[in-house]
């Protein structure tokens, strides 16, 4: 991504170009146009460019998000050279896909030298949101390991929350993978 294009995602982000304006200057709608986002999220990979990463999930946060994506965030996350592993796993979250729910356990147990300041271990946390919100027999099943892993226990702590709010739901909730959570050895409580 060219500096012009990252200034003007940037002053999309602070209020100082007007959406339209925006799009008349980038030239395309990402909105619309999705492989756009795809493009600059394959560039940055390439190109180890931590800024591109940040404007590549800007605009994929801003104008929405693509399944097509998903084999891309995968790799994104499991690279050292950028900081943005948060904001994958949120848009992991926000995507619910089954085929995240391996990539998500393994950067959940993952520690990055950037994070190690942050005692509320907000990247396995966002992890555990998403195995959650995912919701399956294999996310619950990963959420057990989490919940029993020798990792911290705040994290340990966070993935019994996660379980015990599937287990909660309600006895007739047509999801199988919620009676599977409550039925098994984790209670609400």
């Amino acid at each position: 991504m060219d500096a012009a294009k990252g200034r003007l995602i940037w002053d999309l982000v602070q209020g100082s170009v007007s959406e339209n304006s925006f799009i008349a200057q980038f030239g395309a709608v990402p909105r619309t146009t999705p492989e756009i986002v795809r493009t600059e999220l394959e560039e940055s990979l390439t190109d180890r460019s931590p800024d591109n990463l940040k404007y590549a999930l800007i605009l994929a946060f801003r104008f929405g998000l693509s399944r097509q994506w998903a084999p891309l965030l995968f790799k994104l996350v499991e690279e050292d050279w950028h900081d943005s592993h948060e904001d994958i796993a949120h848009a992991l979250q926000n995507l619910r896909l089954p085929s995240t729910i391996d990539c998500l356990y393994r950067t959940a147990l993952r520690k990055h030298d950037y994070l190690a300041y942050n005692d509320n271990y907000a990247l396995a946390v966002k992890c555990i949101w998403a195995l959650h919100d995912i919701g399956t027999r294999e996310a619950v099943e990963k959420l057990q390991l989490l919940s029993q892993s020798d990792l911290s226990a705040p994290i340990r702590e966070k993935a019994l929350k996660r379980l015990s709010a599937l287990a909660a739901r309600r006895p007739d909730d047509p999801e199988p993978v919620y009676r599977l959570a409550r039925d098994g050895t984790v209670r609400p409580g």
